[in-house]
C-alpha cells in the first residue's frame, strides 16, 4: 500500500514539475524569440528609413530606377534591398531575389493601403527563412513604388533552436532529478504514517492478545457451569471467582485502552484545579502501603510541604499509583521505595525511586511504549505493559514531562516535571 502510494505521490510531483518546467521553458523561449526578432525588425526598419530618402532624392534629380544603386551589394540572401512595382515585381535589387522571398500582389496592395509591413518568407532554396520589411515610397510624381529590405534570419533561428535544445535537455534533466527527489521526499513524508500504522497494528495485535487470555478463562469456566446446571452454585465457587477476577481484569484493561485512545485523539478529559501535589503523593503512598508490606518493602512518602499545581487530581494521583505499582512490583525482597516532591522556581517535581532489579540499558528507551515489558532479570510479576504509557499520556496532557533513569540490579527512578505553564504555587 505504501509503495504504491509513494509512487503515486512521486508521479503527481513529477507531473506538476513537468508542467511547471514546460510553462517556464515556453515563456523563456517565446520571450527570447520575441526579443531576437524584434531586434531584426528594428534593424530592417532602420535600414529602410535610412535608404528611402537617398532613393527619393536621386529619383527627384531624374535618375532612372534601373540606374539606382541600393545599399551594399551582396551575392547572398543574408541581406538585400529592392524597389518593387505596384504588382510586387522587383524593378531593381542588390541581388537576384527568389520570388518566394517577395510579397505577393495581394500583400503589396495591403502595404499600399495600410502602410509598412513585415513579412517572413520560407525559401525552398536552401531551406531557410528571410524577414522582409516592405514600405511604400512616397513621392511627388504619379508612380507607385515600394522599398523592400530583407535579410536571412537563419542565424537567429539557429540560436533559437540551440536555446530550445538547451531548454529541453535541461528540463529533462531537472525533471529526472526532481522525480528522484520526489521519490525520496515521498518516502520521508510517508514514513511517519507508516510508523503510525505499524504501531496501530502492533497495538491491535497486542490488545487482542491481552484480551484473549481472560476471555478464554471466562468462557471455559462458563462452559463448565453450563455442563452442570444441576449442581448448586456453592460447588463451583472457584469457577465463579475466576470469572469475576478475569472480568475485573478485562474491565481494567479496557479502561486503560480507552484512556490511551482518548489521549491519542487529544480528548483525555481533565478537570483542572489547584491541587496539592504533595498530598496526592502521600495519598497514593497510603493506598499502596499494604502491597509494600506484603512484599516486605519499606515505603516512604514525601516529607515536603504543600506544593500546588494546576491539574486534574484524579489523573495526577493515577500517575503516582502507576509509578508506585511498578516500583513495588519489580523490587527486591526487603527493598525500599521512596517518593519525593519539591518545587524549583515555577516547576514542580514528583519522583519515585526504588532499589529494585532495574531496567536493562537496551530496554530503557522503550519503557513508555505500549505493551512493552522488556526483559527484567529476576522479575516475578507481569502485566499488560500499559501503565507507563498511560502515565506518560496523562503527564503530557498536563503539558509535563516524564523521564526514567535506571541501573540494572540497583534500582530505577521515575521523575515527573510540571512545566512553568502549569503555574506552580508553593505555600
Amino acid at each position: 500500500m505504501f509503495f504504491s502510494a509513494r509512487w503515486r505521490l512521486t508521479l503527481w510531483f513529477a507531473l506538476v514539475m513537468a508542467v511547471t518546467l514546460a510553462v517556464l521553458g515556453t515563456i523563456v523561449y517565446l520571450t527570447a524569440r520575441h526579443l531576437i526578432l524584434t531586434r531584426v525588425d528594428d534593424e530592417l526598419r532602420t535600414r529602410a528609413e535610412t535608404e528611402a530618402p537617398f532613393i527619393l532624392s536621386r529619383l527627384a534629380r531624374g535618375a532612372r530606377i534601373e540606374e539606382l544603386e541600393l545599399g551594399e551589394e551582396t551575392e547572398e540572401i543574408s541581406g538585400f534591398y529592392a524597389i518593387l512595382g505596384p504588382e510586387g515585381r522587383p524593378l531593381v535589387s542588390t541581388i537576384r531575389i527568389p520570388p518566394s522571398a517577395l510579397p505577393s500582389s495581394e500583400e503589396v496592395f495591403e502595404v499600399l493601403a495600410k502602410g509598412p509591413r513585415l513579412f517572413t518568407f520560407h525559401l525552398e532554396e536552401g531551406e531557410h527563412y528571410v524577414r522582409v520589411y516592405v514600405a511604400p515610397l512616397e513621392s511627388t510624381w504619379n508612380r507607385t513604388l515600394l522599398l523592400a529590405v530583407g535579410r536571412s534570419i537563419e542565424p537567429e533561428l539557429s540560436s533559437l533552436r540551440s536555446l530550445l535544445m538547451v531548454l529541453a535537455g535541461g528540463g529533462a534533466g531537472a525533471l529526472a532529478l526532481s522525480t528522484v527527489g520526489g521519490y525520496i521526499l515521498a518516502g520521508r513524508a510517508l514514513r511517519p504514517i507508516r510508523q503510525a500504522m505499524d504501531r496501530q497494528r502492533t497495538f491491535i495485535a497486542d490488545a487482542s492478545h491481552e484480551l484473549r487470555t481472560p476471555l478464554a478463562i471466562v468462557k471455559a469456566n462458563a462452559e463448565l457451569l453450563r455442563r452442570h446446571p444441576e449442581d448448586p452454585i456453592s460447588s463451583h465457587l472457584q469457577e465463579v471467582d475466576d470469572i469475576i477476577g478475569e472480568t475485573g481484569r478485562l474491565a481494567h484493561l479496557v479502561s486503560q485502552l480507552l484512556t490511551l485512545a482518548r489521549a491519542d485523539a487529544g480528548r483525555l478529559p481533565l478537570q483542572k484545579e489547584w491541587v496539592d501535589l504533595t498530598a496526592l503523593a502521600q495519598e497514593a503512598v497510603r493506598q499502596m502501603a499494604p502491597r509494600a508490606q506484603e512484599k516486605g518493602l519499606t515505603l516512604e512518602g514525601p516529607s515536603s510541604g504543600p506544593i500546588f499545581v494546576l491539574g486534574d487530581s484524579v489523573r495526577i494521583k493515577e500517575v503516582a499509583l502507576i509509578l508506585l505499582d511498578n516500583a513495588i512490583k519489580f523490587n527486591k525482597p526487603e527493598g525500599k521505595v521512596w517518593v519525593r516532591t519539591w518545587a524549583d522556581g515555577s516547576r514542580a517535581y514528583l519522583e519515585v525511586s526504588d532499589t529494585g532489579i532495574g531496567i536493562e540499558p537496551q530496554d530503557l528507551p522503550r519503557v513508555f511504549e505500549r505493551f512493552y515489558r522488556g526483559q527484567r532479570a529476576g522479575a516475578t510479576e507481569d502485566g499488560a505493559g500499559l501503565g507507563l504509557s498511560i502515565a506518560k499520556a496523562i503527564v503530557e496532557a498536563h503539558g509535563g514531562q516524564i523521564t526514567a533513569q535506571s541501573r540494572p540490579k540497583e534500582g530505577s527512578t521515575f521523575r515527573v516535571v510540571f512545566p512553568k505553564e502549569q503555574g506552580v504555587l508553593r505555600r
